[in-house]
């Protein structure tokens, strides 16, 4: 088990942005089981947020639908992939995608790598049992899609504890072999049983306990809130592929990060603690330098990921036929445009007096 801490000060910029999340009130989405619920009924019926306008410039994006969920797939343009991140969406299991996760897929697919998004089901009227099978049934189906890549999974908050036990799942039944598991401030106890909670909710400027709490009782359905599906906290880690975990010290849910990495020393397991002191919820996706540097920092990780799965060897990043059809095309256009410049900008020489001898004109 490795923790590393990365302690800088928070940057100019990001300290005006946090308070005006501040100001915002962004963490009244959880204040409260009823204004919680009214707020998330108002939020899904707003619907998830489709890749925005500049994802589907940058990127190929494709849309499907499995077991009537949308599904986008997004892909760059030009390059073969070198690995497959299904990425899970948070929101305390309540929330639809909202745009900032696009900026972070645009990152991920740099990698180079294919990012696959699911719009699953939502609390309350979906339950862990209904979605943890479902997108097993999802890596099922990525599986036997050409190429063959390394799988990352990914998520943040609520997403990060669904990846977790989805890792389980696929371990304990012997599915698609996973290269790495990447959980962003996960909500790994959906108790908040920790009682360093109390204290970070006034420092945390998005996440409010009682909502949450909340949340994960509908999230649960029939079972236990401490379950370990639906809180990892105490999920048995042994023979999990490599776990990366990202927090923020802002955040109520970053205690039992603390737990969960005891857990996984005791068990020998192979976990990596990302702690960025001034950092909130789930700041990797905000617009901020922070965020853009954890962003850098995760496309390394799907890299290093993909050649350890691939053995060790460095996984060639390879154009594909379509982008060496573009290129060519590009360095055509390159060529001809050159060659117009040339010509016009070649010096135009006037003929000068004809040579005389004698005031007479050579012949």
């Amino acid at each position: 088990m490795r923790w590393d801490v990365d302690g800088r000060p928070p940057s100019r910029y990001t300290r005006l942005y946090e308070k005006g999340m501040w100001l915002g009130r962004d963490k009244q989405a959880f204040d409260g089981a009823r204004h919680t619920l009214d707020q998330a009924r108002e939020r899904q019926r707003s619907g998830d947020c489709a890749p925005t306008r500049l994802t589907r410039l940058r990127l190929d994006v494709t849309t499907s639908s499995r077991g009537g969920a949308t599904v986008w797939t997004a892909r760059p343009r030009g390059r073969a992939p070198l690995a497959r991140v299904l990425y899970v969406h948070g929101g305390g299991y309540v929330h639809p995608l909202t745009s900032d996760y696009w900026r972070l897929v645009r990152a991920l697919t740099a990698a180079p790598a294919e990012v696959v998004v699911p719009a699953y089901p939502l609390a309350p009227e979906a339950t862990v049992d209904d979605v943890l099978p479902w997108l097993l049934e999802l890596v099922t189906d990525l599986s036997a899609e050409p190429p063959v890549l390394p799988l990352v999974l990914m998520g943040d908050s609520a997403g990060g504890a669904l990846v977790l036990g989805l890792a389980a799942r696929l371990r304990d039944g012997a599915g698609h072999p996973v290269a790495g598991v990447v959980a962003l401030s996960p909500w790994l106890d959906a108790t908040l049983s920790q009682p360093e909670v109390a204290d970070l909710e006034a420092s945390d400027p998005m996440l409010a306990e009682s909502g949450l709490r909340a949340a994960g009782r509908w999230w649960a359905g029939d079972r236990d809130p401490t379950d370990r599906l639906v809180s990892p906290v105490d999920a048995d880690l042994r023979g999990l592929p490599p776990l990366d975990v990202y927090v923020g010290r802002n955040d109520i849910l970053r205690p039992a990060v603390s737990t969960f990495a005891a857990r996984a020393d005791a068990a020998d397991a192979d976990l990596h603690v990302h702690e960025v002191t001034a950092m909130f919820h789930v700041w990797m996706t905000r617009l901020i330098p922070e965020g853009r540097r954890t962003r850098r920092e995760l496309t390394a990780l799907i890299r290093t990921r993909a050649a350890a799965w691939s053995g060790g060897a460095r996984v060639p990043n390879r154009p594909t036929r379509e982008g060496r059809q573009v290129m060519t095309r590009l360095l055509s256009m390159v060529a001809r445009a050159v060659q117009v410049v040339r010509r016009r900008s070649r010096p135009v020489v006037e003929p000068g007096p004809a040579p005389t001898r004698g005031g007479r004109p050579l012949r």
